[in-house]
């Protein structure tokens, strides 16, 4: 439910109302040429109509009427064809905002684009029709296709939203930065946004409330601490350019954990490896920080306690030549800042070498952890001012995944899915705001935001019951992925080369149900066995390998696979073998065969089904239930707001409150028709309103407590079958008992 000031609230108890509205195109006030509004707003559920459970997601249309000024017509300003100085004002994709209220104060009600507009040469007048925040998700959607190297899930429906909204723009936390080749939100997974997921290790939960920001991953019940080593987008070189590794934990409640986070990116040249790692153990006494360089390490000690909650911690990492040296970033509570040197560290092989991984070990809840490329060292306004605005809000996670799977679509049209599948809902507000908000506010009413009665506030009620809102037999189908191997895709077969500090782009086409591939891992001598790899040579030959030469940068998009390779040095290199022929190969994992393997889980609510017969609701198949726990969980909640029988209270038309929202739980009393009093969902809202201060408003409503099981007092129910029945079929020759 929308706040509202002082005056507007006791405008809404006047026995008389003057209502307001405001309109905005393109920044611009044109509320006094809008002749009629109307604004719909409703959940784009997939369930069953009668049954009060809502799923989905809901994107809300604004409909405007325009009619100019005095001097011209809407068509003449607004038309596509008018000039650009008035017309751009309605052209598709411009913005748009609509608020309405009474006593001159207006609510914000729509925040969107234009979708399309219809100038009418005959009335002057010129149709505008607008979404919402949707309309942002129109592009295709962009996910990572991984799956888990084990039976620890690596992402979460969840997971899926918050990645969709990061790539459109709508973000929940620090976004990556520029050059960024590695960042992981952790919102509800560990599959990295940006780069490659690679394998993980240790237990693993997710928290909100001891989130930095908006959700973390923590170590989970069975260990003390967890690890994930992901692939970077961009595999640098040593010698090369800089690397800004950076994390945001919570230390507010260490308790068991180990109290310690550390980021390492782990370099490899054939059999030499070496890693440069940067770390902050806030549980130790003294607490320190810590960087070190193929095992030397280099400490800064903390005789003062450290300030308790919310840190951002960074290291910026240059090579000068194969010498690594290290600069601590920290940001923390109560305006704490320190940034330092810790200290001599040791140096990389001298001959070069690729960066392979980078890995994350942390004893604490840790969120958005990037790595991305930078020529100049970070001032402290560069590390902690980074300005981004949050445009969404997520919830706790109710199911998990072992794969992402590749997916087609809009990113709208995912977000969709993956509400449906977890019986969630998502929608953008008044504000703007994105919500994703799982289903267990609808086991758990809680108190209604405000009450509407028949005496004053409701103009029209239909109450609805049907045998249809009952659902006590359950089947929700899931798909299990376990992973394969993996298999060469693609070979070069071209002979190539770069020449001096310039770039080569290649692209290969998936099928689009093929997952990601790795990206290729530089080797001179020792062939990495069943992975994507290269090898580069100096010579036109291939007898001579070098390391430390070439970036590589591998990308997917949709079913294109780019990866572009950047000569570092000032001579050509050949990607040729030893054996002189083309060296890249490029290898993509594979699930386990014949999978994924479908399965079913029925639920069924006997008491139910002893009452009402048996009744049957099969959710569709999707790709977003991948566990037994989660279409037990979807089951569940099914069979506890199905398995008995509530009416659907439709077309409430009420007197216009513009504070109620989307989801709100209000509480319906009709002493006069329909004799009821019930709590219940809002989950649609139509509002319309003109230039003439009137509006109307009609609510449909899901109700949350039963009438209660039928008693049948003094009724004696006709039985199915005629008692005479049994003569008529004896007559036709029928065998009867």
């Amino acid at each position: 439910m929308l706040e509202a000031d002082p005056a507007l609230t006791a405008a809404l108890g006047e026995p008389e109302r003057v209502h307001t509205s405001l309109t905005r195109l393109g920044g611009k006030d044109l509320t006094e040429q809008v002749t009629s509004w109307s604004l719909d707003r409703a959940y784009d559920s997939d369930l069953p109509a009668p049954m009060r459970a809502t799923n989905g997601s809901a994107s809300a249309e604004l409909r405007l009427t325009l009619t100019g000024t005095g001097e011209q017509t809407a068509a003449q300003l607004y038309s596509p064809y008018a000039p650009h100085t008035t017309a751009d004002i309605a052209r598709p994709r411009q913005s748009v905002l609509h608020g309405w209220g009474l006593a001159d104060d207006a609510l914000p009600a729509f925040r969107g684009l234009v979708r399309d507009r219809v100038a009418d040469s005959a009335t002057g007048r010129v149709e505008l029709s607008a979404l919402d925040g949707a309309e942002r998700l129109r592009g295709a959607a962009r996910l990572p296709a991984a799956v888990s190297v084990n039976t620890v899930p690596i992402a979460s429906g969840t997971w899926v939203v918050d990645n969709l909204l990061r790539d459109a723009g709508i973000h929940t936390a620090p976004p990556p930065r520029t050059e960024c080749i590695l960042y992981a939100s952790m919102h509800g997974g560990i599959a990295p946004d940006v780069g490659f997921y690679r394998t993980h290790s240790g237990s693993i939960g997710y928290t909100r409330s001891r989130a930095p920001w908006e959700m973390a991953a923590l170590p989970g019940s069975t260990t003390t601490s967890f690890t994930v080593r992901w692939d970077p987008r961009t595999r640098t070189t040593v010698p090369g350019r800089s690397l800004f590794v950076e994390c945001w934990v919570d230390t507010s409640t260490i308790g068991p954990d180990t109290g310690a986070v550390a980021l390492s990116c782990f370099y490899q040249a054939d059999g030499a490896t070496n890693s440069v790692e940067f770390g902050v153990n806030f549980r130790s006494d003294p607490q320190t920080a810590s960087a070190s360089s193929d095992g030397q390490l280099a400490s800064q000690l903390f005789l003062t306690p450290l300030p308790v909650g919310r840190w951002h911690l960074g290291c910026f990492w240059t090579f000068n030549g194969t010498q690594p040296s290290a600069r601590i970033f920290m940001s923390g509570p109560d305006g704490y800042y320190n940034e330092f040197n810790p200290g001599t560290l040791g140096g990389m092989p001298a001959g070069g070498t690729q960066l392979n991984y980078i890995a994350l070990t942390s004893g604490l809840p840790v969120e958005a952890v990037q790595v991305s490329l930078t020529l100049t060292q970070p001032t402290r306004a560069d590390f902690e001012g980074p300005t981004w605005q949050r445009g969404a809000v997520l919830d706790n996670l109710t199911s998990t995944l072992t794969a992402i799977p590749p997916t087609q679509g809009s990113a709208w049209e995912v977000i969709s899915a993956v509400a449906r599948a977890e019986q969630a809902t998502a929608s953008f507000d008044e504000h703007g705001i994105f919500r994703y908000r799982n289903n267990t506010r609808f086991t758990s009413p809680g108190t209604p935001v405000l009450t509407a009665t028949s005496a004053r506030e409701i103009a029209g009620l239909r109450v609805t019951e049907a045998i249809d809102s009952v659902r006590n037999v359950i089947d929700v189908p899931y798909s299990v992925y376990t992973i394969g191997s993996t298999r060469e895709r693609f070979t070069e077969t071209t002979r190539r080369s770069i020449p001096a500090f310039s770039t080569l782009t290649l692209t290969y086409d998936y099928d689009v149900t093929e997952y990601d591939s790795p990206p290729p891992i530089a080797y001179v001598a020792t062939t990495p066995a069943s992975t994507s790899r290269v090898r580069w040579s100096t010579a036109s030959d291939g007898s001579t390998g070098v390391h430390g030469r070439v970036e590589s940068t591998t990308e997917r998009d949709g079913a294109t696979l780019r990866v572009t390779f950047r000569n570092t040095g000032p001579s050509t290199v050949y990607m040729l073998t030893t054996g002189n022929v083309p060296s890249l190969s490029i290898y993509s994992v594979e699930l386990a065969v014949n999978g994924p393997s479908r399965k079913l889980l029925r639920r069924i609510d006997t008491t139910s089904v002893t009452r009402y017969g048996a009744q049957v609701y099969q959710v569709p198949p999707t790709p977003w239930l991948q566990t037994s726990a989660a279409a037990s969980a979807v089951a569940s909640y099914l069979l506890a707001v199905a398995a008995s029988p509530l009416p659907v209270l439709g077309d409430v038309e009420i007197l216009p409150d513009p504070r109620i929202q989307l989801g709100d739980l209000v509480r319906i009393t009709d002493t006069v028709g329909a004799a009821l009093t019930t709590p219940a969902w809002v989950v649609g809202i139509r509002t319309s309103g003109d230039d003439q201060g009137r509006v109307r408003q009609v609510l449909t409503l899901r109700a949350t407590f039963s009438p209660g099981p039928p008693t049948d007092a003094n009724l004696y129910p006709d039985p199915p079958i005629d008692p005479d029945a049994r003569v008529v079929l004896a007559r036709e020759g029928v065998r009867v008992p």
